[in-house]
């Protein structure tokens, strides 16, 4: 019975010793934190034509043997905060095989990149992944009944970003989505020709038609079943100044708010400058009413795709692209864009894409290299005012001139960069990733 006694006391002792141990290291070193690792773990604004009458402030984001190791699982999406995200944003990779990806991949890890946001659709005119086996022409990069298919190849680039801790985004588009519809034509949002103070169909899906809808939907819902780890919505749920006036539209806006829609009410002195572009020279009461309501329906359509992907899905996150002027000139985004970031906030998504594309917004501003480089500071602390969690503002960088299709000089990147930090520790993307980018610049400033 001693020996026994004995032997408790002797594994009482020892206990104690480990735990005194364990508590003198806690106190030491310090409770590790998983928050704190979690946290570190781009409107197409198409040309001003005449012909449709549309005035576009900005301009679209451009056209755009396997390694074995542990499968990383996506982290839970936290209810309490928001992960800081540092993404690349991909249009075409340029690699001409997985075994390339994979290496591009692990380079994007070791400079800090901890988010992979890659393009899910494929338009007629965009330049495919080299590494596809395109079926099609146009479509989607996953499996779906609500799309042509082209090559189903985004499961295989979710795989091997888990493989290397990177979460994988896919970017979706949503009013330009290449839908199988029954009645594509019907289908399309109708704009206002100022040339010719007429109607016509223009280019992009009417959100007002059911089956546009349940197809959007469907297709979101589709991709969450890749197993991806978050969705960035694309600068295409917006509408233009001059549309959606398709019957169906027309017809809701009229019984919901019991004024008349009409062009040519809506607009003051419309004028063609020297260039060919029509502008406006006022807009009417009823042309705001409308544009808060367009904006209203926008999100509605914002909420079900968010609700049909989480359903699929809980832990999916959310981003969605916004033009800078929703940031610098909220007013004009709303009427230009019917877009308004205020009012977004109230939707249930982690990430405000703001495209802070500074050589576009010289461009169109007309601003000097230091005008432009005070406009991003003050972007970036005005929408550090308006939400709360710097995390959530996921500050977009572009790499290569749109115009000109080079790239951005390495020192002129560092100072964009060094701008938006100045101001705030927001989530970080540049976009287009390529063989070109000066990596060291990223590394530098994604910590």
């Amino acid at each position: 019975m001693f020996r026994f006694q004995k032997k408790g006391l002797y594994l009482l002792v020892a206990t104690l010793a480990v735990s005194g141990i364990l508590l003198w290291h806690l106190g030491y070193v310090g409770l590790h934190d998983p928050l704190e690792e979690w946290a570190e773990a781009s409107v197409s604004r198409e040309a001003f034509s005449p012909e449709t009458g549309l005035q576009t402030p900005s301009q679209k984001e451009p056209e755009t043997s396997i390694e074995k190791g542990p499968e990383i699982p996506p982290q839970e999406r936290g209810s309490s905060f928001t992960r800081r995200m540092l993404a690349a944003q991909v249009l075409i990779f340029g690699c001409k095989d997985y075994g390339e990806v994979e290496d591009s991949i692990k380079k994007l890890r070791r400079v800090g990149v901890n988010t992979l946001i890659v393009r899910a659709f494929q338009n007629r005119g965009d330049r495919v992944y080299r590494f596809s086996r395109p079926r099609c022409s146009e479509g989607v990069y996953f499996e779906t009944e609500h799309a042509p298919v082209v090559d189903p190849l985004l499961p295989r680039l979710v795989s091997i970003g888990h493989r290397h801790g990177l979460k994988v985004f896919a970017w979706m588009e949503t009013r330009k989505m290449p839908l199988r519809l029954t009645d594509p034509e019907g289908s399309k949002a109708v704009g206002y020709c100022f040339e010719k103070r007429a109607l016509e169909p223009i280019g992009m899906w009417s959100i007002f038609d059911e089956t546009v809808e349940q197809g959007i939907v469907a297709l979101y819902g589709d991709v969450v079943r890749s197993g991806i780890d978050g969705i960035l919505i694309q600068d295409d749920l917006i509408m233009y100044h001059c549309e959606d006036f398709s019957p169906k539209a027309v017809a809701l806006f009229e019984e919901e708010t019991g004024k008349v829609l009409n062009p040519e009410t809506l607009y003051k002195g419309p004028f063609k400058d020297s260039d060919g572009r029509w502008y406006v020279s006022e807009y009417t009461d009823t042309f705001w009413e409308w544009s808060r309501w367009k904006n209203q329906k926008l999100l509605k359509i914002a909420r079900k795709l968010i609700q049909a992907s989480r359903a699929a899905n809980p832990q999916i996150e959310f981003a969605m692209n916004f033009m800078y002027e929703s940031v610098t000139d909220p007013k004009n985004a709303l009427g230009w864009l019917s877009q308004s970031l205020a009012e977004s906030i109230r939707l249930p998504i982690d990430f405000y894409a703001i495209m802070a594309y500074h050589r576009q917004i010289k461009n169109e501003l007309n601003l000097t290299d230091a005008g432009t480089y005070e406009k991003i500071s003050n972007m970036t602390a005005n929408i550090l005012r308006l939400i709360d969690d710097p995390n959530k503002i996921l500050m977009k960088v572009q790499l290569e001139d749109w115009n000109t299709g080079k790239q951005i000089p390495a020192v002129e990147a560092d100072e964009i960069f060094r701008r938006i930090n100045a101001e705030g520790r927001v989530s970080l993307a540049f976009i287009p990733y390529s063989s070109r980018v000066r990596l060291d610049v990223i590394q530098y400033h994604f910590q």
